[in-house]
């Protein structure tokens, strides 16, 4: 086999395995255990929902100066904290999709994203909105801790209504996560980074937060997420409310 781009070879660089190349190997695994386990728990929350993506920007000035004053609490656990109060005031969103009722709550339970060396994990902070962000980040210190050790247990991770997780911190800004069911939607945090900012008749620099609400369409509508996404991102703007 001759290749036109000397530098280019498939048996070396494994893009195709043609026939007689013996330099190829390959590792054949069982797709079983944790990897299976995450597929099942999250594939409803995409192949039966109807996932529907928004995405929307922040000023994160005023959010950086904020947790400067405040001893740094996390980005995640600020973002954990807007979402609960926002649940509050629009409880249609706090909402799960479980057999063939819906379940409306009072109580804000919110879901974790956590990487673990075994898979994601998502423990649940309960009564998120009665916490401050200085609590939120303790707890998930906590949950991070945990999952390094491997000890995040199925208990952990049960009696939630929402799920927020952050790539934010590897750099990615916007990107949509699969709703964790039995949720009915989930938020994804992108980075924050410095860019141009038109503000009024001037280009000012600025830091610029992303964020993603993924929802299921059978049972929220687009406007009612739009107000709940456009709620968290006023808190994440006015970082002092968050204290409520």
């Amino acid at each position: 086999m001759r290749f036109l781009n000397n530098d280019f070879n498939p048996c070396q660089r494994g893009f195709i395995i043609p026939a007689g190349c013996s330099e190829m190997s390959s590792k054949r695994i069982p797709f079983a255990g944790v990897r299976k386990v995450i597929t099942q728990r999250l594939s409803p929350g995409f192949h039966q929902a109807l996932p529907v993506a928004l995405m929307t920007e922040f000023r994160a000035d005023r959010l950086l100066e904020y947790r400067a004053q405040k001893g740094r609490p996390s980005i995640t656990a600020c973002a954990v904290k807007a979402a609960a109060l926002a649940l509050k005031k629009h409880p249609e969103i706090n909402v799960t999709f479980e057999g063939e009722e819906l379940i409306y709550h009072e109580e804000v339970n919110i879901a974790v994203g956590v990487d673990t060396p075994k898979g994601l994990r998502a423990p649940v902070i309960k009564d998120a909105d009665k916490k401050t962000p200085e609590e939120l980040t303790r707890i998930i210190d906590e949950f991070a801790e945990k999952g390094r050790r491997g000890e995040i247990t199925l208990v952990d991770q049960e009696g939630h209504s929402f799920t927020v997780t952050n790539l934010g911190m590897a750099g990615v800004t916007y990107f949509t996560p699969i709703i964790n069911p039995p949720d009915c939607a989930i938020l994804g945090v992108g980075a924050i980074v410095v860019k141009p900012i038109i503000s009024g008749d001037k280009v000012v620099i600025g830091n610029v937060g992303h964020l993603t609400l993924v929802f299921d369409h059978r049972v929220i509508d687009g406007m009612p997420a739009s107000r709940f996404l456009n709620e968290i991102k006023a808190l994440l703007e006015n970082p002092a409310e968050l204290e409520w």
